[in-house]
């Protein structure tokens, strides 16, 4: 299991109140307090002699110098950053005594009952006075005569001094904060000190190699000789405050030392910032009380979208969470109905599409929720959770109040809210609603509930989404002002920060995998925004974790048992699934083009149902975990022979204010004696990564309401019978709310050669299609005529005008369903310079415009409708 490491930068606990030092001597006390015999605490007797006694006196020493040399004289400084009593430093000085020097009574204070844990030769011969510094600095001053010159011998003395005053300073702080532990305060602050004078001398020998390991040995030995008023006087106070003082009793360890890091610079800087890290560390591995069955479990409720859930093969940030309730020794129980992530979806043919009006209804299927977690997730991770692929608070705040009734969490962690605003189900006001009513349903099930809610993350930008950033934006400042009033005293609200620590905007993603959804690194990143706020907010824990250990990459493997088979429907594609695979890419092209498309569904089968017969398919397919990698291709191919229905003919579309009217003649032809339903397919053409809709009749009319007036809509009709859905009949597009379409102007003509011409037009307001009329100028009926064809543009070319293409012109309608302007003025090219020695070609009765787009084209080309397998999650959109 990693380890989770505190940080000193990572935050600054505003509400402690706890003297900064006596977070030390309370973190001394977990690592060293729980074991050994209780004995009483020998105290040292002052010597019959002092010929150089420790005397108190004020200094007026620079704070910001740790070692300073002046006239001769050594001095080094710990400045604690906090007021003490200079009284308090007095009387351990006279409880302390002397020897016949001052190294002698530093060497006997910090070295008692220690045994052979600071046995070692650096012990050095010195006499001095220990000053104050302000009212927050000690300062132990060596005068010259006792100073030597060799660097061993300094680094021993600021060794000893550093260890001494460390000593002076926790204990002070203990007797000041601790009154009830008085007894235990000399040992702890001795302990301290040896502790701070062991590291020094480790590090000035070059053997601070692991200080972890160091301190794991030194405390590992302490166990065994500390005495028993140090648990008998602390471990009372640490029942009645564990665990809401430990994680900010961690922070404020890491505040101090890295203050005095700061303030000394150079090697001794280094030591300090080891041990900023080291001694949270310590709490961590040595500190907490143990688990027991008597602890009294959290109860924690996870309520979120797919973020929250994760898919088969995640390890989620919930397991994340859970690991660091482990490393903490809180006694969690995750509750809620689900336990597993998003399965697979079974794959299967295309679904018909509904009726129109058929009332569809998600909740009687069961949410997906029954996927394996990544290999590496042991199996006794409390997993139930309460958190759905899709879901959006405006949902769950109908659902929230049974559940908490049910489960009775003792806190709820909250990751919602990003799907009501990516699937437009509310704007941000909205969101907030929703958000607000979550938090008061859930309180109302159990009042004394404790929730901590996120806030949205920014997701890779969407073409055509700047509405999701805006929102997203909104939504977040709103929640942060408004958080603060949702809470009362028996039921306090926090925020926890997603957006500012997870590693995704709309500029780039590095944490999620799709763009949204979190890779492994995401999971931890979300994790520890999570734990900062319940260890900050709610006192949950000891210490908060930063730096994300390494993990094993997401397994790719390719698929395999792949192939292609005709089936009535068209061609099925199908292979094993493969664990944990995001998704997979299907690139497919008809024999003999050279060009793949390519789409990338989520289950381990696709189906070509577009098709005619006889054309024959290529397939290349492999596991597609986006960003996370991708395996080698597997290819196949197969011949369809469909039995689909033939599209209706004589499609007819009529735009109305808000909608479209749509009619046909029956579909004809083989198979269509077992016709279902007509699917009806819209499009909207002026919405940037939009996807098409479609209802269903079993007439050969139907009104479709609801389209954004103005916009330009693609319109299609197919035939669904037992075998599936043929080829769609594509109808002209319509601009909603817009009638007759004014007449195109500025028709203008270019040869492009002898047989081809390019037609370029002034478009018409309220047009959804432009169609070319031509007439044959040598005709002498001088009739005009048009294909089916409707361009979408204010221009088309025109090839095979045979025998030249001046013995033709050109006029153009413009089109809104089955509303057409009148034809514009036409336009010829002029006739070429007659040729010598011969005689012009014969006039042609005949014109030929390009087949290059016939009515199926618009459809293909999108390459929209043509990918029914299409995961809307995976492609881009916006859902969580």
């Amino acid at each position: 299991m990693p380890k989770w490491r505190t940080h000193s930068n990572r935050y600054r606990p505003s509400r402690l109140r706890t003297h900064p030092l006596v977070a030390l001597t309370v973190s001394l006390a977990l690592l060293a307090g729980t074991a050994g015999p209780a004995a009483a605490v020998a105290k040292a007797e002052p010597a019959a002699q002092r010929t150089a006694p420790v005397v108190l006196a004020e200094s007026s020493l620079a704070h910001s110098a740790l070692v300073t040399q002046a006239n001769g004289d050594l001095t080094f400084t710990l400045d604690t950053g906090t007021a003490y009593d200079p009284q308090a430093v007095q009387r351990q000085l006279d409880d302390d005594g002397s020897q016949s020097q001052l190294s002698d009574t530093i060497r006997q204070v910090i070295d008692q009952d220690l045994g052979d844990i600071n046995d070692d030769t650096k012990w050095v011969e010195f006499d001095g006075v220990v000053n104050t510094v302000g009212t927050t600095g000690l300062s132990l001053t060596v005068p010259a005569a006792d100073v030597q010159t060799t660097e061993t011998w300094k680094q021993s003395l600021i060794a000893m001094a550093a260890g001494y005053l460390t000593k002076l300073a926790i204990t002070t702080a203990c007797f000041f904060v601790l009154p009830e532990a008085a007894l235990a305060c000399p040992a702890i602050g001795r302990l301290t000190g040896a502790l701070v004078k062991g590291l020094a001398t480790q590090y000035f020998n070059n053997e601070l190699k692991d200080p972890k390991a160091y301190t794991k040995t030194f405390l590992e030995a302490l166990r065994t000789t500390v005495k028993g008023s140090v648990r008998d006087s602390l471990l009372a106070w640490m029942k009645r405050t564990y665990p809401a003082q430990m994680g900010l009793i961690a922070a404020s360890i890491n505040d101090m030392f890295s203050s005095w890091a700061q303030a000394a610079g150079g090697w001794i800087a280094q030591i300090l910032r080891d041990m900023a890290d080291l001694l949270p560390d310590g709490i961590a591995e040595w500190g907490p009380p143990p688990t027991t069955t008597d602890t009294p479990q959290l109860r924690v409720m996870v309520v979120g979208d797919s973020m929250t859930e994760g898919m088969e093969g995640d390890w989620t940030w919930r397991y994340r969470l859970w690991q660091w309730f482990q490393d903490q020794h809180v006694n969690v129980d995750f509750v809620g109905p689900y336990k597993g992530t998003k399965q697979p979806d079974a794959g299967g043919p295309p679904a018909a599409p509904p009726l129109q009006g058929e009332i569809q209804n998600p909740s009687a299927t069961p949410p997906p929720v029954s996927g394996a977690y990544a290999r590496g997730v042991p199996p006794n991770f409390d997993s139930d959770h309460f958190a759905v692929w899709g879901r959006q608070a405006a949902q769950d705040k109908s659902l929230i109040g049974p559940m908490v009734a049910q489960y009775k969490p003792d806190l709820i962690l909250f990751g919602i809210g990003f799907n009501d605003m990516g699937w437009f189900v509310s704007d941000a006001n909205g969101t907030l609603d929703s958000m607000k009513t979550l938090v008061d349903q859930a309180r109302a099930a159990k009042p004394d509930v404790k929730m901590a809610v996120a806030n949205v993350p920014q997701r890779l930008f969407i073409n055509g989404r700047q509405d999701l950033v805006d929102k997203t934006n909104q939504y977040n400042a709103l929640l942060k002002d408004a958080i603060s009033t949702w809470s009362t005293s028996a039921s306090p609200v926090k925020l926890v920060d997603w957006a500012g620590s997870y590693s995704c905007n709309p500029q780039a993603c590095p944490a999620g995998y799709d763009g949204l959804h979190p890779n492994a690194t995401g999971e931890y990143q979300i994790a520890y925004a999570y734990a900062r706020t319940l260890n900050k907010e709610f006192g949950i824990g000891w210490s908060t974790p930063s730096g994300i250990p390494s993990f094993p990459g997401r397994p790719a493997s390719p698929v395999s048992g792949l192939k292609a088979e005709a089936v009535p429907s068209g061609v099925k594609v199908s292979w094993d699934p493969v664990f944990g695979a995001r998704g997979y890419t299907v690139r497919y092209r008809m024999v003999g083009a050279t060009d793949w498309s390519e789409v990338v569904v989520p289950t381990n089968r696709y189906d070509t149902t577009w098709t005619e017969d006889g054309w024959t398919w290529e397939y290349q397919v492999r596991t597609d975990n986006y960003t996370d990698g991708a395996s080698a291709w597997s290819m196949t191919s197969a011949t369809a022979h469909p039995e689909t229905a033939a599209a209706p003919g004589n499609i007819v579309t009529r735009a109305t204010s808000t909608g479209v009217d749509v009619s046909w003649d029956a579909a004809k032809g083989p198979h269509t004696d077992s016709i279902d339903r007509y699917e009806i397919i819209t499009w909207d053409k002026d919405v940037p990564g939009a996807y098409i809709s479609s209802t269903a009749v079993r007439g050969t009319s139907v009104h479709i309401d609801g389209l954004t007036p103005s916009h330009h809509y693609l319109v299609a009709v197919a035939t669904w019978n037992r075998a599936g859905g043929g080829m769609p009949g594509v109808a002209r597009s319509v601009t909603v709310g817009a009638g007759t379409p004014a007449v195109p102007t500025n028709v203008t003509i270019k040869s492009i050669d002898a047989t081809t011409v390019q037609l370029d037009w002034q478009g018409s307001t309220g047009a959804a299609g432009y169609r070319v009329w031509t007439r044959n100028v040598n005709d002498p009926g001088h009739t005009y005529t048009a294909d089916e064809y409707v361009s979408d543009t204010p221009q088309r070319q025109i090839a095979f005008l045979f025998p030249g293409n001046w013995n033709f012109e050109f006029c153009v309608s413009a089109t809104n369903g089955a509303l057409e302007s009148d034809r514009s003025a036409c336009v010829s090219v002029p006739l070429p310079p007659p040729s010598t020695g011969g005689s012009q070609p014969p006039p042609s009765t005949k014109s030929r415009q390009s087949t290059a787009h016939p009515v199926e084209a618009p459809l293909l080309d999108e390459g929209r409708l043509t990918q029914r397998q299409r995961d809307l999650a995976a492609a881009a959109a916006p859902r969580g």
